[in-house]
C-alpha cells in the first residue's frame, strides 16, 4: 500500500496526460505534413516506407513503425499511434530517470513541467517522428547512467546503440542529441575511471553508426536505382529497379547519396548571422515551449546551465546519479548551441523539442539542491510538495490555455467539411487544384481517384479560394493554380456544382 502511495503522483500525471493525448489524437485533425506522410509512406506499408525518400520531410523510421499500426484499419491510429505510445512512455521514462536521485514529488514536478511545454504537447499526437526520438533519447540516457553506476548489463549497451541508430533513422537531425548523449556518457565514465565500460560504450556507438549506415544504404540504393532507371542517358534506362541494384549497387548507392545530400533539410545561414541571432532564436524556441514566456524561459535556461555546471563540478568526485544528471544538462545546453554555430544553422523549432528534457531536469536538480539544504526531513518533504503543487498549477494553466487546444489544421479541416457534403466514394477521376485534396481524400475516406492533369479528362474538380482571388496571380505550392476566370468558366461549362463550403466548391461532370 505504501509503495502505491509513493507512486501516486506519477500515476495520476500519466493517466491524465494519456487521456488528454488520446482525446486530442482523434479530435484534432491532422495537418499537411501528417497527411503527406500518411499518403505517401504509412498507408503503403512498412517495406515501401523503409526504402522511399522522395523529399527530406519523410521521417523514415517513424513511417515504418506506423505502417504496421496502420494494418489495424484506423487511419488515426496508423498515423498517430506511435507518437501517442511514445508520448506516454516518455512520461514514465523521464519520471523513472528522475526518481533515481530526486524524491517522488520533485520527479513528478519535472514530468509535469516537461509535458506542459507546448512543443511536447503538440508533437505528442502528431504523425511525425519528434516524440519518438525523445523516447530513444530517454532510453539512451538511462542506459548510459546504468553503465556508469556499475549496473550496466549487455542489454544496456545494446539498447544504447539501438537508440542512437533508430533515432538517426527516424530523423537525421537526431544528431543534435546523439552526439551530446554520447559525450555525456563518455565523460561520466571517464570521470569514474571506468575505461573498460567507456570502450564498450564507444563500440556501441560505432556499431550504431554502422547500423545507421546500412539502414540508409537501403534508401540510397532504392533512390539511386529509381533515378537510373528513369534517366534516358543511363545504361539502365527502363530496367527494373531491383535489377539495377543487383547490376550496379555502387552506382545506385552513389546516385542515391547525391540526391539526398543535394536536398538538405536545413539550409545554412551566414555564420555571423547565426551567432548574433542565437538569443532571438532560442527566445522563439522557448516561446514554443511555454506560450509568450520565451524571454523569461531563456533567462531561466541560462541560470539552469550555470547552476547545473556548478553542481556537476562540485560533485565530480561523487560520480553519482545527481552528478550524471547535472553533467547531462550541462553538456546538452552547451553542446547544442555549439553544434548550431558549427553548422551555421537555425533549424525548425520542433527539431529541438528534445531540449525540454535537460531544461526541466535541470530545474529539478536545482530544486533538489535547495531542498537538501533543509535539515528537517518534514520541512524538506513539504518543500518538495510545494514545488510539485506549483508545477501542477502551471500544468493546469497550460492545459486550459486555448493555444494548447487550437486546431493544428485549417485548410485541411475545411476541405473535409466540403467533401462531407457529397458522396466521396463516387469520385473516380479528379483534376486536383492543390495537394491538400488528395491527402484529405486518402486519410479520411480511403479514396484515391485517378488523377488527371487536364480538365477535359476528369469527372470531378474542387475549386478553392485561390482560383477566385484576383490578388493570387502566381501559384504557390502546394496550391497548383492561381486566379483564373478561364478555369472557372471552363469548369462551369463542363460541370455542375454538387457540394462544398464557402471557400471550396466541388464540381462533377454534367451528365445531362
Amino acid at each position: 500500500m505504501k509503495n502505491k502511495l509513493v507512486k501516486l503522483p506519477i500515476i495520476v500525471v500519466v493517466i491524465l496526460m494519456a487521456v488528454i493525448y488520446l482525446v486530442r489524437m482523434f479530435t484534432n485533425g491532422p495537418w499537411y505534413d501528417e497527411l503527406y506522410t500518411y499518403y505517401y509512406f504509412i498507408s503503403r506499408g512498412p517495406a515501401y516506407a523503409a526504402i522511399h525518400w522522395p523529399v527530406p520531410n519523410n521521417h523514415v523510421g517513424y513511417s515504418v513503425l506506423s505502417a504496421f499500426l496502420d494494418y489495424l484499419g484506423n487511419p488515426y491510429i496508423g498515423l498517430r499511434g506511435v507518437s501517442f505510445l511514445a508520448a506516454v512512455a516518455n512520461l514514465l521514462l523521464l519520471y523513472r530517470f528522475c526518481a533515481r536521485f530526486l524524491d517522488r514529488f520533485l520527479s513528478a514536478a519535472v514530468t509535469l513541467m516537461y509535458c506542459s511545454a507546448y512543443l511536447i504537447h503538440s508533437l505528442a499526437v502528431q504523425g511525425r517522428g519528434y516524440t519518438l526520438v525523445i523516447t530513444y533519447l530517454l532510453i539512451a540516457m538511462t542506459c548510459a547512467l546504468n553503465i556508469g553506476m556499475g549496473e550496466g548489463r549487455k542489454r544496456d549497451y545494446v539498447l544504447f546503440g539501438l537508440s542512437l541508430m533508430l533515432g538517426l533513422y527516424t530523423i537525421p537531425s537526431s544528431l543534435y542529441w546523439v552526439l551530446p548523449i554520447c559525450l555525456t556518457g563518455g565523460l561520466f565514465l571517464l570521470f569514474a575511471g571506468k575505461k573498460s565500460e567507456l570502450f564498450k560504450l564507444f563500440m556501441s556507438g560505432v556499431v550504431a553508426a554502422i547500423g545507421t549506415f546500412f539502414l540508409y544504404l537501403l534508401i540510397w540504393l532504392a533512390i539511386g536505382a529509381n533515378l537510373l532507371s528513369k534517366d534516358q542517358s543511363s545504361a539502365f534506362f527502363g530496367m527494373n529497379q531491383a535489377k539495377v541494384v543487383l547490376k550496379a549497387p555502387i552506382d545506385s548507392a552513389l546516385t542515391g547519396i547525391k540526391y539526398m545530400t543535394a536536398t538538405p533539410y536545413i539550409q545554412s545561414i551566414d555564420r555571423v548571422q547565426c551567432i548574433t541571432g542565437l538569443p532571438q532564436y532560442f527566445k522563439e524556441l522557448f516561446d514554443n515551449y511555454y506560450d509568450r514566456l520565451g524571454s523569461v524561459v531563456l533567462v531561466i535556461a541560462v541560470l539552469v546551465l550555470v547552476l547545473n555546471l556548478v553542481i556537476a563540478i562540485s560533485k565530480r568526485n561523487d560520480k553519482d546519479e545527481e552528478f550524471y544528471g547535472a553533467l547531462f544538462v550541462s553538456v546538452f545546453m552547451i553542446f547544442v548551441p555549439v553544434m548550431l554555430v558549427v553548422q551555421s544553422v537555425h533549424p525548425y523549432k520542433r527539431v529541438l523539442s528534445f531540449l525540454a528534457v535537460p531544461l526541466t531536469l535541470g530545474l529539478g536538480i536545482i530544486c533538489r539542491e535547495l531542498t537538501d539544504r533543509i535539515k528537517d526531513k518534514k520541512k524538506e518533504s513539504a518543500a518538495s510538495i510545494c514545488i510539485m503543487a506549483a508545477a501542477t498549477l502551471f500544468w493546469v494553466l497550460a492545459m486550459t490555455n486555448p493555444y494548447y487546444r487550437a486546431p493544428m489544421a485549417d485548410r485541411e479541416n475545411e476541405l473535409k467539411a466540403a467533401f462531407d457534403t457529397i458522396n466521396v466514394s463516387d469520385i473516380d477521376t479528379i483534376y486536383y487544384t492543390d495537394d491538400y485534396q488528395k491527402y484529405v481524400l486518402k486519410f479520411y475516406y480511403d479514396v484515391t481517384p485517378t488523377e488527371y492533369y487536364t480538365l477535359e479528362e476528369a469527372n470531378y474538380v474542387v475549386i478553392g479560394p485561390e482560383q477566385r482571388d484576383e490578388t493570387y496571380d502566381s501559384p504557390v505550392w502546394p496550391v497548383f493554380y492561381p486566379y483564373s476566370e478561364g478555369l472557372i468558366n471552363d469548369v462551369s461549362k463542363k460541370m455542375v456544382v454538387i457540394g462544398g463550403t464557402d471557400n471550396y466548391t466541388i464540381y462533377a461532370s454534367n451528365t445531362d
